[in-house]
Protein backbone atom coordinates (compact mmCIF):
# COMPACT_ATOMS: atom_id res chain seq x y z
CA UNK A 1 0.00 0.00 0.00
CA UNK A 2 1.26 3.65 -0.63
CA UNK A 3 1.52 5.92 2.12
CA UNK A 4 1.79 10.13 1.97
CA UNK A 5 5.65 9.18 3.31
CA UNK A 6 6.21 8.79 -0.40
CA UNK A 7 5.92 12.43 -1.25
CA UNK A 8 9.01 14.64 -2.57
CA UNK A 9 9.36 17.80 -0.16
CA UNK A 10 11.35 20.66 -0.23
CA UNK A 11 11.47 21.93 3.10
CA UNK A 12 7.98 22.13 5.03
CA UNK A 13 6.17 21.92 0.94
CA UNK A 14 4.90 19.36 -0.48
CA UNK A 15 6.23 19.31 -4.53
CA UNK A 16 4.88 15.85 -5.66
CA UNK A 17 2.04 13.32 -3.31
CA UNK A 18 1.20 10.33 -3.59
CA UNK A 19 -2.50 9.95 -4.86
CA UNK A 20 -5.04 7.59 -6.58
CA UNK A 21 -5.61 8.71 -9.94
CA UNK A 22 -8.52 8.55 -12.58
CA UNK A 23 -7.34 9.37 -16.17
CA UNK A 24 -10.23 9.42 -18.95
CA UNK A 25 -9.64 10.71 -22.76
CA UNK A 26 -12.52 11.04 -24.46
CA UNK A 27 -12.20 12.32 -28.35
CA UNK A 28 -15.63 12.83 -28.99
CA UNK A 29 -16.64 16.16 -31.23
CA UNK A 30 -17.76 19.11 -29.03
CA UNK A 31 -21.46 18.77 -30.69
CA UNK A 32 -24.05 17.36 -28.49
CA UNK A 33 -21.25 16.54 -25.82
CA UNK A 34 -21.17 19.48 -23.66
CA UNK A 35 -23.12 18.18 -20.78
CA UNK A 36 -21.98 14.66 -21.09
CA UNK A 37 -18.48 16.00 -20.84
CA UNK A 38 -19.16 18.55 -18.19
CA UNK A 39 -21.45 15.97 -16.08
CA UNK A 40 -17.48 14.50 -14.43
CA UNK A 41 -16.39 18.08 -13.35
CA UNK A 42 -19.78 18.24 -11.67
CA UNK A 43 -19.56 14.86 -10.15
CA UNK A 44 -15.48 15.91 -8.72
CA UNK A 45 -17.48 19.14 -7.33
CA UNK A 46 -20.81 17.55 -5.57
CA UNK A 47 -18.00 15.10 -3.62
CA UNK A 48 -14.79 17.41 -3.44
CA UNK A 49 -15.84 21.06 -4.32
CA UNK A 50 -15.64 22.06 -0.68
CA UNK A 51 -12.25 20.49 -0.47
CA UNK A 52 -10.59 22.84 -2.82
CA UNK A 53 -8.20 25.45 -1.68
CA UNK A 54 -6.56 26.93 -4.95
CA UNK A 55 -7.14 26.60 -8.73
CA UNK A 56 -5.49 27.71 -12.12
CA UNK A 57 -6.49 28.18 -15.37
CA UNK A 58 -4.86 27.14 -18.15
CA UNK A 59 -3.30 31.18 -19.45
CA UNK A 60 -2.19 31.69 -15.72
CA UNK A 61 0.80 31.83 -14.15
CA UNK A 62 0.18 31.00 -10.47
CA UNK A 63 -2.72 29.85 -8.17
CA UNK A 64 -5.38 32.00 -6.71
CA UNK A 65 -7.82 30.76 -4.32
CA UNK A 66 -10.41 29.22 -4.67
CA UNK A 67 -14.05 30.29 -4.14
CA UNK A 68 -17.83 29.42 -4.63
CA UNK A 69 -18.00 30.72 -8.54
CA UNK A 70 -14.67 28.55 -9.57
CA UNK A 71 -16.67 26.02 -10.95
CA UNK A 72 -18.84 28.12 -12.88
CA UNK A 73 -15.76 29.28 -15.38
CA UNK A 74 -15.59 25.66 -16.30
CA UNK A 75 -19.56 24.46 -16.76
CA UNK A 76 -19.90 28.10 -19.19
CA UNK A 77 -16.67 26.45 -20.94
CA UNK A 78 -18.84 23.38 -21.59
CA UNK A 79 -22.02 25.14 -22.24
CA UNK A 80 -20.76 26.63 -25.75
CA UNK A 81 -20.15 23.89 -27.33
CA UNK A 82 -18.74 26.22 -30.14
CA UNK A 83 -16.30 27.80 -27.88
CA UNK A 84 -15.47 24.32 -26.85
CA UNK A 85 -14.62 23.43 -30.04
CA UNK A 86 -12.52 26.79 -31.04
CA UNK A 87 -10.48 27.09 -27.74
CA UNK A 88 -7.78 25.34 -25.67
CA UNK A 89 -8.42 25.26 -22.00
CA UNK A 90 -6.69 23.78 -19.10
CA UNK A 91 -8.07 24.06 -15.28
CA UNK A 92 -6.24 22.51 -11.98
CA UNK A 93 -7.79 22.78 -8.90
CA UNK A 94 -6.43 21.13 -5.47
CA UNK A 95 -6.41 20.84 -1.65
CA UNK A 96 -2.98 22.26 -0.96
CA UNK A 97 -1.60 25.97 -1.76
CA UNK A 98 0.64 27.94 -3.24
CA UNK A 99 3.62 25.81 -2.45
CA UNK A 100 2.31 22.83 -1.78
CA UNK A 101 0.53 20.09 -3.88
CA UNK A 102 -2.75 18.38 -1.76
CA UNK A 103 -5.22 15.92 -3.13
CA UNK A 104 -8.06 15.62 -3.89
CA UNK A 105 -7.37 17.59 -7.06
CA UNK A 106 -8.95 18.03 -10.36
CA UNK A 107 -7.12 18.27 -13.64
CA UNK A 108 -8.74 18.88 -17.36
CA UNK A 109 -7.16 19.35 -20.48
CA UNK A 110 -9.63 20.36 -23.73
CA UNK A 111 -8.64 20.51 -26.74
CA UNK A 112 -12.02 20.66 -28.93
CA UNK A 113 -10.07 21.84 -32.10
CA UNK A 114 -7.94 18.94 -32.26
CA UNK A 115 -8.82 16.25 -34.60
CA UNK A 116 -9.74 14.41 -33.01
CA UNK A 117 -10.77 15.95 -29.91
CA UNK A 118 -8.81 15.69 -27.08
CA UNK A 119 -10.37 15.80 -23.71
CA UNK A 120 -8.34 14.84 -20.73
CA UNK A 121 -9.73 14.11 -16.93
CA UNK A 122 -7.65 13.72 -14.02
CA UNK A 123 -8.81 13.42 -10.43
CA UNK A 124 -6.32 12.74 -7.92
CA UNK A 125 -7.85 11.28 -5.32
CA UNK A 126 -7.21 10.69 -1.38
CA UNK A 127 -5.27 7.67 -0.62
CA UNK A 128 -7.80 6.62 2.25
CA UNK A 129 -9.91 5.86 -0.93
CA UNK A 130 -7.58 3.23 -2.39
CA UNK A 131 -8.43 1.53 1.27
CA UNK A 132 -11.93 1.32 0.03
CA UNK A 133 -12.36 0.03 -3.09
CA UNK A 134 -15.95 -0.68 -3.42
CA UNK A 135 -17.19 2.50 -3.16
CA UNK A 136 -14.44 4.31 -5.28
CA UNK A 137 -15.06 1.80 -7.56
CA UNK A 138 -18.53 2.90 -7.69
CA UNK A 139 -17.40 6.25 -7.38
CA UNK A 140 -15.62 6.42 -10.43
CA UNK A 141 -18.24 4.40 -12.65
CA UNK A 142 -21.01 7.13 -11.70
CA UNK A 143 -18.82 10.06 -12.32
CA UNK A 144 -18.13 8.69 -15.82
CA UNK A 145 -20.98 6.56 -16.83
CA UNK A 146 -22.41 9.90 -19.58
CA UNK A 147 -19.23 10.44 -20.07
CA UNK A 148 -18.02 9.44 -23.80
CA UNK A 149 -14.94 7.50 -22.92
CA UNK A 150 -12.37 6.43 -25.27
CA UNK A 151 -10.27 5.10 -22.56
CA UNK A 152 -9.01 5.38 -19.51
CA UNK A 153 -7.56 4.05 -15.64
CA UNK A 154 -7.13 4.23 -12.35
CA UNK A 155 -4.54 3.68 -10.06
CA UNK A 156 -1.46 4.91 -7.82
CA UNK A 157 0.48 7.75 -9.07
CA UNK A 158 1.42 11.43 -8.30
CA UNK A 159 0.02 15.09 -8.12
CA UNK A 160 2.11 17.84 -8.50
CA UNK A 161 1.60 21.69 -9.92
CA UNK A 162 4.71 22.69 -10.85
CA UNK A 163 4.77 23.41 -15.15
CA UNK A 164 8.73 23.07 -14.56
CA UNK A 165 8.42 18.86 -14.28
CA UNK A 166 11.72 17.78 -14.41
CA UNK A 167 12.77 17.71 -10.95
CA UNK A 168 9.88 15.69 -9.63
CA UNK A 169 9.83 13.41 -13.29
CA UNK A 170 13.93 12.55 -11.93
CA UNK A 171 12.38 11.71 -8.60
CA UNK A 172 9.45 9.61 -9.94
CA UNK A 173 11.03 7.54 -12.58
CA UNK A 174 13.03 5.60 -10.27
CA UNK A 175 10.15 4.65 -8.12
CA UNK A 176 7.78 4.11 -11.05
CA UNK A 177 10.50 1.77 -12.46
CA UNK A 178 10.94 0.27 -9.46
CA UNK A 179 6.82 -0.09 -8.49
CA UNK A 180 4.98 -1.33 -11.23
CA UNK A 181 1.75 -0.01 -10.20
CA UNK A 182 2.69 3.11 -9.67
CA UNK A 183 1.49 5.74 -13.36
CA UNK A 184 2.88 8.71 -14.54
CA UNK A 185 1.35 11.69 -13.33
CA UNK A 186 0.94 14.04 -16.55
CA UNK A 187 -1.94 12.20 -18.81
CA UNK A 188 -1.05 14.47 -21.63
CA UNK A 189 1.76 12.70 -22.40
CA UNK A 190 0.32 9.55 -22.68
CA UNK A 191 -2.64 11.40 -24.51
CA UNK A 192 -0.58 11.47 -27.80
CA UNK A 193 -0.81 7.45 -28.23
CA UNK A 194 -4.53 7.36 -27.44
CA UNK A 195 -5.91 7.66 -30.69
CA UNK A 196 -5.12 4.15 -31.84
CA UNK A 197 -6.07 2.22 -28.78
CA UNK A 198 -5.52 2.12 -25.15
CA UNK A 199 -2.66 3.19 -23.87
CA UNK A 200 -2.77 2.25 -20.47
CA UNK A 201 -4.38 -0.22 -18.06
CA UNK A 202 -4.24 -0.17 -14.29
CA UNK A 203 -6.38 -1.27 -11.23
CA UNK A 204 -9.63 -0.17 -12.99
CA UNK A 205 -9.37 0.32 -16.38
CA UNK A 206 -12.35 1.72 -18.38
CA UNK A 207 -13.30 1.34 -22.20
CA UNK A 208 -15.68 3.12 -24.09
CA UNK A 209 -18.13 1.66 -26.04
CA UNK A 210 -16.35 1.70 -29.13
CA UNK A 211 -13.08 -0.16 -27.44
CA UNK A 212 -15.90 -2.42 -25.96
CA UNK A 213 -17.50 -3.53 -28.96
CA UNK A 214 -13.92 -4.49 -30.75
CA UNK A 215 -12.85 -6.28 -28.25
CA UNK A 216 -16.50 -8.46 -28.50
CA UNK A 217 -18.49 -6.44 -25.34
CA UNK A 218 -19.07 -8.25 -22.22
CA UNK A 219 -19.97 -11.60 -22.75
CA UNK A 220 -17.06 -12.44 -24.97
CA UNK A 221 -14.58 -10.73 -22.08
CA UNK A 222 -16.05 -12.35 -19.56
CA UNK A 223 -15.32 -15.68 -20.99
CA UNK A 224 -11.47 -14.75 -20.84
CA UNK A 225 -11.39 -13.40 -17.55
CA UNK A 226 -9.07 -14.58 -14.71
CA UNK A 227 -9.98 -15.00 -11.06
CA UNK A 228 -9.24 -11.60 -9.85
CA UNK A 229 -10.33 -9.85 -12.84
CA UNK A 230 -14.07 -8.62 -13.01
CA UNK A 231 -16.33 -6.31 -15.12
CA UNK A 232 -18.72 -4.03 -14.79
CA UNK A 233 -21.05 -2.09 -17.31
CA UNK A 234 -19.63 1.85 -17.73
CA UNK A 235 -22.32 4.26 -19.45
CA UNK A 236 -23.87 3.34 -22.82
CA UNK A 237 -22.15 0.41 -23.52
CA UNK A 238 -18.89 1.28 -22.09
CA UNK A 239 -17.13 -1.52 -20.02
CA UNK A 240 -15.25 -1.12 -16.95
CA UNK A 241 -12.27 -3.74 -16.17
CA UNK A 242 -11.04 -3.93 -12.53
CA UNK A 243 -7.44 -6.19 -11.17
CA UNK A 244 -8.01 -7.42 -8.51
CA UNK A 245 -9.61 -6.02 -4.86
CA UNK A 246 -7.67 -2.73 -4.64
CA UNK A 247 -5.00 -1.35 -6.26
CA UNK A 248 -1.56 -2.33 -5.85
CA UNK A 249 2.16 -0.89 -5.75
CA UNK A 250 3.64 -4.12 -6.81
CA UNK A 251 1.34 -7.63 -6.51
CA UNK A 252 -0.03 -6.72 -9.82
CA UNK A 253 -0.39 -10.06 -11.75
CA UNK A 254 -4.10 -9.17 -12.16
CA UNK A 255 -3.24 -5.80 -14.07
CA UNK A 256 -1.03 -7.87 -16.76
CA UNK A 257 -4.18 -10.22 -17.08
CA UNK A 258 -6.15 -7.06 -17.94
CA UNK A 259 -3.36 -5.78 -20.30
CA UNK A 260 -3.59 -9.33 -21.97
CA UNK A 261 -7.62 -8.76 -21.92
CA UNK A 262 -6.97 -5.29 -24.32
CA UNK A 263 -4.16 -6.38 -26.03
CA UNK A 264 -5.83 -6.30 -29.21
CA UNK A 265 -6.71 -2.91 -28.78
CA UNK A 266 -3.72 -1.38 -27.39
CA UNK A 267 -2.29 1.19 -28.90
CA UNK A 268 0.03 0.49 -31.88
CA UNK A 269 3.97 0.47 -31.20
CA UNK A 270 4.93 3.47 -33.19
CA UNK A 271 2.23 5.15 -31.14
CA UNK A 272 4.18 4.22 -27.72
CA UNK A 273 7.72 4.47 -29.45
CA UNK A 274 7.26 8.04 -29.82
CA UNK A 275 6.07 9.08 -25.39
CA UNK A 276 8.77 10.62 -24.08
CA UNK A 277 8.49 9.53 -20.23
CA UNK A 278 10.54 12.38 -18.93
CA UNK A 279 13.03 10.79 -16.21
CA UNK A 280 13.71 7.42 -18.01
CA UNK A 281 16.21 6.27 -20.79
CA UNK A 282 14.11 5.88 -23.75
CA UNK A 283 14.65 1.68 -23.61
CA UNK A 284 13.37 1.97 -19.56
CA UNK A 285 10.35 3.83 -21.21
CA UNK A 286 9.30 1.61 -23.87
CA UNK A 287 9.76 -1.57 -21.05
CA UNK A 288 7.57 0.37 -18.89
CA UNK A 289 4.90 1.67 -20.49
CA UNK A 290 4.47 -2.53 -21.97
CA UNK A 291 4.96 -3.76 -18.79
CA UNK A 292 1.22 -5.12 -18.47
CA UNK A 293 0.51 -5.92 -21.87
CA UNK A 294 1.99 -8.90 -22.12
Amino acid sequence: MITSELSLKEGKHVLAAPCLEVVVFSHAHPDGNGARLASVVRAFADRFGNDMAFYRLGNWRGFRPAGPAMFDTVFEWFADERFLARKQQAFTAHAGNKKSAAVPALELTLWGFDDPPLFIFRMALPLEMAADPDPTLAFVRDAFAECPVHSGHCGFSFFWTTLDERAICAWAAPLMLRHPGLGFGNPVVLSNATCDGVVAVSWLTLLGKGIAADLGGRVALERRLAKDVSIEDLGDGGLLLRAGYAPSLDDVGAYRAVGSLVAPRRTTDAELDDLVIAGMTEDDAKRWLRRFFV
